[in-house]
């Protein structure tokens, strides 16, 4: 990988912090439940509260890094994180826990657009590999959130694990915090950058790499809000249910850098809807297993394939951004993502309790294979404009 600035390594390992202060509660999820005594639709405004504040931070906060305040996003994100885990820790009622939710969700909204932006405008080359980089080590992170969530709660209880990962959280800030960064906007004089991220929606390119990005994140919300109690359902363990989520983590942080190379040679759109003929599927079987070991496997094969297909998304979104516009473009992907997993994530608590998984993540399935044909469209679209 070329062109890596001295701030580089210090800005994978906040990335990775800030994963893992935004992971930890989805590992405890059916432990919160049985301390505090919340319906199944109270998993869903935990785990939506969270992707809907992220949703409108995105939005409305990216283009900031774009007019210069990159790293006051970086380590406002951070303080976010620490916060919202101080206040999980503090919490004794749902309200609390969404409360606590949405400061955690924010700390992603903050920090991911501005990090991803730097990454982007680091070099015209070789965008996708420093994506999958990124991508990687933020995934890194947040499986290893509900790892430790795991292994602490039996032992500590619910609160210590949210001390810890908010300590990691602060760690991030620490070394962050002295290290110069290159700022992601193109020149002092774009006109563009003034403007909120919705805009980029009028460009067809835009358009693919968000609807992209979208369909291999949507079992996200489905995930978060029901995979712990639908592994607890079955007889998994806390401390396996923390290794399901590490299964899907280490082969995409391992493969990521070489997925976004794969999206840089043989081209972004291509190798991302090739990623997801292989998602959806995949994520309809987990319905249909009742053995937590085989749906182990299954998170496995996911992620390799998750790892090809979502630095190709971002390399998308990347390559049709407007100059001066590289952090607001990821934002509104960011923002699309997270605004379909509030969807989900909201209705997969009572969908869950209605249809039963079967029929949950088979919905999943068909979403993700619909939103990639749709910006197969868009790309298509894109190409004959051009």
């Amino acid at each position: 990988m070329t062109g890596r600035p001295a701030g580089w390594y210090p800005l994978l390992l906040a990335t990775g912090s800030i994963g893992i202060a935004n992971s930890v509660v989805f590992a405890l999820l059916s432990n919160l439940q049985d301390e505090y005594g919340f319906s199944d639709a109270g998993l869903g405004l935990i785990a939506g509260s969270g992707f809907l504040v992220g949703l409108i931070g995105q939005i409305l906060l990216a283009p900031f890094a774009d007019r210069g305040h990159s790293k006051a996003l970086l380590l406002g994100g951070l303080g976010c994180a620490v916060l919202g885990n101080l206040l999980f820790a503090m919490s004794s009622s749902l309200v609390t826990l969404v409360a606590s939710r949405a400061v955690v969700g924010l700390s992603n909204s903050l920090f991911i657009p501005a990090a991803r932006g730097i990454a982007i405008r680091i070099s015209p080359d070789n965008v996708a590999e420093r994506l999958g980089t990124m991508s990687g080590i933020e995934l890194a992170g947040f499986v290893t959130g509900p790892v430790i969530g795991g292994f602490l709660v039996g032992p500590f209880g619910l609160k210590v694990p949210f001390l810890v990962t908010g300590a990691v959280a602060l760690a991030g800030a620490a070394l962050l915090a002295p290290r110069k960064l290159p700022e992601p906007f193109a020149s002092p004089t774009s006109t563009e950058k003034s403007r909120i991220a919705l805009d980029l929606l009028r460009l067809p390119r835009v358009r693919a790499g968000v609807l992209m990005s979208m369909a291999l994140f949507l079992p996200v919300g489905f995930y978060d809000a029901t995979l712990d109690v639908y592994l607890t359902d079955r007889g998994a363990s806390d401390v396996f249910i923390g290794m399901t989520f590490l299964a899907y983590g280490i082969p995409f942080a391992l493969l990521a850098t070489a997925g976004g190379r794969l999206a840089d040679r043989r081209g972004a759109v291509r190798v991302a809807f090739l990623s997801t003929i292989f998602v959806a599927p995949l994520t309809m079987a987990y319905g249909l297993i009742a053995a937590p070991i085989v749906i182990l496997g299954l998170t496995v094969v996911e992620g390799c394939m998750q790892a090809v297909g979502v630095p190709a998304s971002q390399s998308i979104v990347a390559a049709a951004a407007p100059p001066g516009r590289t952090a607001a473009a990821q934002g509104l992907a960011g923002g699309a993502n997270l605004l379909i997993a509030a969807i989900t994530a909201y209705s997969a608590g009572a969908l869950y309790k209605l249809v039963g998984p079967g029929w949950l993540y088979s919905i999943a399935g068909f979403g993700v294979a619909l939103f990639a044909l749709l910006s197969l469209w868009q790309a298509r679209v894109s190409s004959s404009a051009q």
